[in-house]
């Protein structure tokens, strides 16, 4: 079992992520002593430099990076939803251009949360979806000539309108053959919109290019009601070898990354692992 952890490169109140402060040698420092092996890495938009120290940075502890989000897109309005073709292409090179970001960073690939878009009032989540999977095939196919992908992640309901659930949104990225895109399910979402975990991580399977982790109420494993055995012996059945990254909020980010390595631990010594 290989854990990860959700870092902001950048003091930030945005959501789910564990390292808020920007402070990221100290947090690489305790992401080190809890045994974490790899970050998700929220950036602001930088230079190759600077993301080369980030690179050095989390290596001299022995830490990967699996995900760039380059948040700063969606907060300037960048989606691939959008209706204007001339600026739906503009915002394609742009997300193009943080994969070239990701590689530098050494990273698995570039995620794709919230910068998908979403439809509008007049339309259906179908009109959107075409405009989406026409921006992501074109995405997908230079992710893979560069050796990245994209890491689409399916969010619930009550934050977008668009690939909520982890099944359809495994489905929409086999219907529309996007090669160089994969899933980056997340239990806390899955809970909400799938069936049962294990047997949708069957389903979305080998479609998964990482995992994040949470408590049911989106804090640090073991707090809330989620029954991770089963969803590490599924893990385990179907030969994922990547990261639980877990990405929730934190009051005390040393302690929730303690609480989690210990809970994931346990509940890895009861799979047989």
């Amino acid at each position: 079992m290989k854990l990860g952890c959700a870092v902001s490169t950048y003091e930030t109140k945005f959501g789910p992520i564990v390292f808020k402060d920007g402070n990221i040698r100290e947090n690489a420092r305790l992401l080190e002593k809890y045994g974490y092996e790899s970050v998700d890495l929220f950036i602001k938009d930088c230079g190759d430099d600077q993301l080369w120290e980030y690179r050095e940075l989390f290596a001299a502890r022995g830490i990967g990076i699996i995900t760039l989000f380059a948040i700063y897109l969606g907060e300037n309005g960048v989606t691939l939803a959008e209706r204007n073709p001339q600026l739906r292409r503009r915002n394609v090179d742009m997300v193009k251009r943080q994969l070239d970001k990701a590689n530098v960073l050494g990273a698995k690939g570039l995620g794709m949360g919230f910068v998908r878009g979403m439809h509008e009032a007049d339309e259906t989540e179908e009109d959107a979806l075409k405009r989406i999977a026409e921006a992501l095939g074109k995405i997908g196919e230079y992710a893979r000539s560069i050796g990245s992908c994209v890491l689409l992640e399916p969010i619930n309901r009550y934050e977008v309108n668009t690939l909520n659930s982890a099944v359809k949104t495994a489905d929409f990225v086999r219907e529309n053959h996007l090669d160089g895109v994969v899933l980056q399910p997340d239990m806390f979402h899955m809970n909400i919109e799938d069936g049962p975990i294990p047997e949708v991580l069957r389903y979305v399977h080998p479609l998964i290019g990482n995992m994040h982790i949470s408590s049911s109420n989106r804090y640090a494993v073991g707090n809330g009601h989620f029954d991770f055995v089963p969803v590490l012996q599924t893990l385990q059945e179907l030969g994922y070898d990547g990261p639980l990254t877990f990405e929730g909020f934190a009051q005390d980010a040393e302690q929730s990354i303690r609480q989690t390595a210990e809970a994931m631990r346990r509940f890895e010594a009861q799979c047989g692992a």
